[in-house]
């Protein structure tokens, strides 16, 4: 009966409802709108890719908080989930360098892959993904610097602040312990 109460409680802690219902909200958000004015018009399509990426980011904070050693480990892997929403979601609706449709802001999905095999590559050893981290800062000026020089457009507000995001995520990351140094979660 103690082990049913304890899933239940798990299954229905506040912090995870919260985060549940914000990403119904964020689907519902767009569906209430429509109903309201001609300004926001979301196709099948549109929801079930929002769909995908929400869920997907609500899964992989998931993990984050079931496997993270400590606060700093759960937070710098919740940025690093969140910070690679914000920049999908952010260039595919009305992209970084200029509309959508420039080409040139398929740049932002290469960083997001990088950030994607860069976690494969450090087998998700915080120390290792901090590392991860700093290159994909570094990456991140980098289109910024190619943007300037190829007199593109600008967005060097947009690029330092996922810059900073990805830094900060790096620095949570790299003072947490280490995987096999901690006591591995009850299945």
């Amino acid at each position: 009966m103690l082990a049913l109460n304890n899933k239940l409680l798990l299954c229905c802690h506040p912090w995870r409802l919260a985060g549940w219902g914000c990403v119904l909200s964020v689907l519902l958000i767009p569906l209430v709108a429509m109903q309201f004015t001609t300004e926001v018009q979301w196709t099948g399509g549109d929801f079930l890719v929002a769909a995908i990426l929400l869920c997907s980011t609500g899964l992989c904070i998931e993990l984050a908080v079931k496997y993270g050693r400590n606060g700093a480990a759960r937070a710098g892997w919740a940025l690093v989930v969140l910070t690679s929403l914000l920049m999908t979601w952010l260039n595919l609706a009305v992209g970084i360098i200029g509309s959508e449709n420039n080409p040139l802001n398929q740049i932002y999905f290469l960083v997001v892959v990088l950030v994607v095999l860069g976690s494969l590559w450090a087998r998700f050893r915080p120390q290792a993904m901090s590392r991860v981290l700093w290159l994909t800062a570094a990456a991140q000026m980098g289109i910024e610097l190619l943007i300037q020089l190829t007199d593109s457009g600008a967005a060097p507000v947009l690029n330092t602040a996922f810059a900073l995001l990805w830094l900060l995520a790096a620095a949570l990351l790299r003072y947490s312990p280490a995987l096999s140094s901690a006591v591995k979660p009850e299945a």
